[in-house]
């Protein structure tokens, strides 16, 4: 049996879908110098293997724990209990992690606040098998660069570093190529993505509460996106 706090999740795998990983690049470079975050929903899909395939931003203002995180996060996860989940109509998704990205280019901790809002997805997770991702401004960066000199071939490598739960933190995984794997083609396309001009079309939950007509489910930009991976 798992112990408290739900930390069982030994040789688990980390699958991230195109379109997850896309919707989070674009939240951080629509708001370059500002704390971004959200959270991951994606269905724990056997022992070892947990599959996110979508990412809801939420803030990008404030990260204290406030009722705005407690809204998105409520929100969030009863959108998710209404996505029926593709490998068995029968069931639906759950939120299964936390993605966060900081506002200054330096600065690669996972604070306490991000470590709250970590936790509260986690506790919700089967057997704790949830995970964080920080993105990195840096690898970001270089992404960005590389987009505009093709010659240079580009890494495709992701711009995320995995954290998962240990003991009453958050540390970085040991194995981030063999516990993290991006499908398909989304490293390459996020940047052209945000090209596209599509980083403007993302609402996040700050973006809702500002204009109640934005739709922060992005459904819209699910479309889009979709289209651009085809």
């Amino acid at each position: 049996p798992c112990p408290p706090r739900r930390q069982c999740r030994m040789g688990v795998t980390f699958t991230l879908s195109d379109k997850a990983y896309v919707k989070l690049v674009l939240h951080a470079l629509k708001f370059p110098f500002r704390n971004v975050n959200g959270v991951l929903v994606g269905r724990v899909a056997g022992d070892n293997t947990v599959e996110v395939l979508d990412a809801i931003p939420m803030l990008h203002s404030s990260l204290d724990v406030t009722p705005n995180v407690e809204m998105a996060l409520e929100q969030a996860a009863a959108h998710a209990a209404l996505t029926p989940d593709p490998t068995d109509s029968a069931k639906t998704l759950t939120l299964v992690g936390y993605y966060h990205a900081n506002e200054l280019k330096a600065d690669d901790r996972f604070g306490k606040n991000a470590g709250k809002i970590a936790d509260a997805v986690a506790n919700g997770v089967d057997q704790g098998k949830a995970c964080a991702l920080l993105i990195d401004p840096a690898r970001l960066g270089l992404a960005m660069q590389e987009s505009v000199t093709p010659s240079t071939g580009g890494t495709g490598a992701p711009v995320v570093t995995l954290l998962v739960r240990k003991g009453v933190g958050w540390e970085r995984a040991a194995d981030q190529a063999g516990e993290l794997a991006v499908r398909g083609n989304g490293c390459t396309k996020a940047v052209s993505c945000y090209q596209d001009g599509m980083a403007a079309k993302l609402v996040d939950f700050d973006d809702h509460l500002d204009d109640l007509t934005k739709d922060w489910r992005n459904l819209h930009l699910d479309d889009a996106i979709a289209q651009s991976l085809a």
